[in-house]
């Protein structure tokens, strides 16, 4: 009974401005003499210095009363039609006047240097904003909030490009989503060029074509595609007489690893497979005691069957529908 085994080392932001109170000049009904004084009062000194001041006063009466927001924007005069009297710059000093920015979200093919969005005013501080180019690891879903319950936004395939915020909040990542932003697993998220992103080959594999003999079409597909893409695998198992007939026809393929030192490349190998589980007509994978299939496609845990080899620690075992 063939018994799988490696056969080498792996290669390895002025306060608002309040409206003041106008003097009131509304004439008396009755005139009377003006009692003298010692000290000239603050009418006496107002009417004293002419006529002009006194008509720009009658003039802004007459108009309506000029109120400054208090949010210090420009001056609204009430009850006026005349556009300039709402825009006059001697009623709102520049400083009192509020600028907006515009923020310019920046692309991952942007970032070899942060760029200052541009803005409206020159005061305004310049915004910036840097997004890193990251892939996700396996299937993830995407969360309005940062927490399991969020609303579900959408998902992502494995080996896709995002763009990722630094905001991180608990065990969750903001990322550009759609026309906004999601909340992804930090953890299911890598800098590197995920390989499991990578497709199929036809290629022969440098190791040898032995381990495809009497192995079906499908069959010798995986096996080829693996060891392009994960060279650190170095021994494989096919064809062998005996037990399920996975293996004795030519259907099945195991991919040699060390037990829990190779656990992570074993994951990322399974996971490749079911990326590619329709190219290679997968009936099942079984990895760690653990089976995915495409009619159920998750993992299931297994019975115990007794060893290292048996409960598929020390290899992935895929196998193709007949």
């Amino acid at each position: 009974m063939y018994q799988p085994r490696r056969v080498a080392d792996p290669i390895v932001t002025a306060e608002p401005v309040h409206p003041t109170r106008g003097l009131d000049f509304s004439a008396p009904s009755t005139h009377h003499a003006a009692a003298r004084r010692a000290v000239p009062s603050v009418t006496d000194r107002l009417f004293s210095r002419g006529g002009i001041t006194l008509a720009a006063v009658t003039v802004a009466a007459t108009a309506g009363a000029v109120v400054l927001g208090s949010n210090g924007g420009a001056a609204v005069a009430l009850g006026s039609t005349t556009p300039e009297a709402a825009t006059s710059p001697s009623l709102v000093p520049d400083a009192a006047a509020p600028s907006t920015s515009t923020v310019r979200t920046l692309t991952a093919d942007q970032l070899a240097a942060p760029i200052a969005a541009t803005t409206r005013s020159r005061k305004a501080p310049l915004a910036l904003l840097s997004l890193s180019r990251l892939y996700t690891t396996g299937t993830l879903n995407v969360r309005e909030v940062a927490k399991n319950s969020g609303k579900l936004l959408g998902s992502l395939d494995m080996g896709v490009r995002i763009s990722a915020t630094s905001d991180v909040e608990g065990k969750y990542r903001k990322i550009e989503f759609g026309k906004g932003y999601g909340w992804v697993l930090e953890s299911s998220l890598t800098d590197a060029v995920p390989v499991e992103a990578a497709g199929t080959t036809w290629a022969r594999c440098p190791r040898g074509s032995s381990v495809e003999n009497r192995l079906r079409k499908d069959t010798v597909h995986i096996y080829r595609s693996v060891c392009a893409l994960f060279p650190a695998v170095n021994s494989y198992g096919g064809w062998r007489a005996g037990g399920l007939p996975f293996h004795k026809n030519g259907r099945a393929v195991d991919i040699m690893l060390t037990p829990g030192a190779e656990s992570a490349l074993g994951h990322r190998i399974a996971n490749y497979l079911i990326k590619h589980a329709k190219d290679f007509h997968v009936d099942h994978i079984i990895f760690e005691q653990q089976i995915w299939t495409p009619s159920a496609p998750h993992w299931r845990h297994m019975a115990d069957r007794g060893g290292v080899n048996a409960n598929h620690f020390n290899h992935v075992h895929v196998a193709i529908r007949a």
